[in-house]
C-alpha cells in the first residue's frame, strides 16, 4: 500500500532526529561483500575497474570468506538485522559462490546479491533461491543498443532481460531492477519502465553515473545539469501514479537534492549511511563502508583485525563529517542537511566533494 501523505510528512519531519540517533548508535544493517573483482562484462562506468581475469593473490580465498562468515556470526548474534549483500565484480563469476552464500545463509544472515544478469540463467536463479538468497538486484541500463554500449558486450541486454525473467519465476522476496541513467538512455525511460513492468518486477531504482573509476573524465557518461533535471522531473511525474498501482520507482543514493525535489523522487529522505549502518569487506579483506568509497577511508582488514571491533571503535571519518566542509561546502547554507554529499563522491586529489548534486540541480554547475 502507498504511504499516506500524513505518514510521509511525519517521517520526514522527524528525519533529522532519526539521522542523529542512528549516527550515534550506528547499528550495522547492510554489509557488502565484494567476493571477486572478476567480471564477464566490460562496463564503461565501472567504479572498480574490474576485469575478466581471475582474482589475483591479494584477494581473499574461499576459506577466508567462509571463516569470516563464521566469525561474523559469532560476533553479531542478532544476525537477522544484518543483510549481507554479495557483490563484485560479478559474483556469479566466482567459482565458489554457492559455498560462500551457503555459509552466510546457513548462519541465519539474510543474503542479497547484485548481478549484471549476464549469467543469471534459469539454473543459476534457482540455485540462488535454493541457497537462501532473499534479495536480488539486476542491472538493466536502457534498451538493447544503449545497454550493450554501456556494458561493453554485445548481447548483454538480452541476457539481462532473460535473467530478470528467471528471477521473477523464482519469486525472490525482494527483487528490483537498477538503471544507470546517462545521456544515451535518457530518452528510453518510458520504454524501460514498460519492459520492467511487463516482466513482473515491481521495484525500479535509477542512479546517475558519478565520475569515479572508468567514468572519471568521461563526459559522455555523465548527465548535464539540464539532463539531470529532466531525469528527476520524469521520476517526479511518474512516481505517484505508479505508487498507486503498487510499483516503486526511486531515484537512488546519488547525493543531496533540494528538499522539495527530494520528497518527490525518493521514498526515503536523503541520508548517506556509509559507515553509519553500512559497511563493506572488499575483495582483499579491506574494511570500508560502501564499496565505491575511496580507499583512503579504509578502516582495517579482516585478515589481521576483528571486523566487529573495527566497526564499533573506528569509522570516525564516516560518523563525524566535519572534515568534509571544504571547497564548495564552506559557507553553504545546506551543510547541516547535506554534510558534504554522499561519501562516494569525495575526491581525494581535490580534497573536497567531487560533485555537488544540489548545485547541479539548482544551476547546472558541475
Amino acid at each position: 500500500m502507498p504511504e499516506s501523505r500524513l505518514a510521509s510528512a511525519l517521517r520526514r519531519a522527524t528525519h533529522p532526529l532519526y539521522r542523529r540517533l542512528e549516527t550515534a548508535v550506528h547499528p550495522l544493517r547492510y554489509l557488502f561483500l565484494e567476493i571477486t573483482r572478476r567480471c564477464n562484462l566490460s562496463c564503461r562506468h565501472c567504479g572498480s575497474d574490474c576485469g575478466s581475469s581471475p582474482d589475483g593473490t591479494g584477494s581473499l580465498t574461499t576459506d577466508e570468506w567462509t571463516a569470516f562468515a563464521d566469525t561474523l556470526a559469532a560476533r553479531f548474534p542478532k544476525r537477522l538485522g544484518i543483510m549481507c549483500v554479495v557483490t563484485g565484480g560479478e559474483p556469479l563469476c566466482h567459482p565458489d559462490l554457492p559455498v560462500i552464500v551457503g555459509r552466510l545463509s546457513g548462519h541465519g544472515f539474510p543474503v542479497g546479491l547484485v548481478t549484471n544478469g549476464y549469467a543469471l540463467s534459469a539454473r543459476n536463479a534457482r540455485r540462488l533461491r535454493d541457497l537462501g538468497v532473499t534479495s536480488l538486484t539486476v542491472s538493466l541500463d536502457g534498451l538493447g543498443g544503449s545497454h550493450d554500449w554501456l556494458r561493453g558486450v554485445a548481447g548483454s541486454f538480452d541476457r539481462a532481460v532473460d535473467g530478470i525473467g528467471h528471477a521473477v519465476a523464482q519469486r525472490f522476496p525482494l527483487l528490483d531492477v537498477v538503471t544507470c541513467a546517462n545521456p544515451r538512455n535518457l530518452g528510453e525511460l518510458d520504454a524501460v519502465l514498460d519492459l520492467v513492468r511487463q516482466r513482473g518486477v515491481a521495484r525500479w531504482r535509477i542512479f546517475s553515473i558519478f565520475p569515479k573509476g572508468r567514468a572519471a573524465g568521461n563526459p559522455e557518461l555523465l548527465l548535464s545539469g539540464e539532463q539531470l533535471r529532466t531525469l528527476l522531473g520524469w521520476i517526479r511525474w511518474r512516481r505517484p501514479g505508479l505508487a498507486a498501482e503498487g510499483f516503486d520507482l526511486d531515484f537512488s543514493c546519488e547525493g543531496y537534492l533540494p528538499a522539495e525535489l527530494d520528497r518527490a523522487v525518493r521514498s526515503e529522505p536523503y541520508f548517506c549511511r556509509a559507515g553509519i549502518c553500512i559497511a563493506s569487506v572488499l575483495h582483499d579483506g579491506a574494511i570500508a563502508a560502501c564499496p565505491n568509497i575511496s580507499r583512503s577511508l579504509v578502516q582495517g582488514n579482516v585478515r589481521t583485525e576483528d571486523f566487529a571491533t573495527v566497526w564499533e571503535e573506528r569509522f570516525e571519518a564516516y560518523r563525524d563529517r566535519a572534515w568534509m566542509r571544504r571547497g564548495p561546502c564552506v559557507g553553504c547554507a545546506e551543510w547541516d542537511r547535506c554534510l558534504g554529499n554522499s561519501l562516494h563522491l569525495w575526491d581525494d586529489a581535490a580534497n573536497e566533494t567531487g560533485l555537488c548534486t544540489y548545485r547541479v540541480v539548482k544551476d547546472g554547475a558541475r
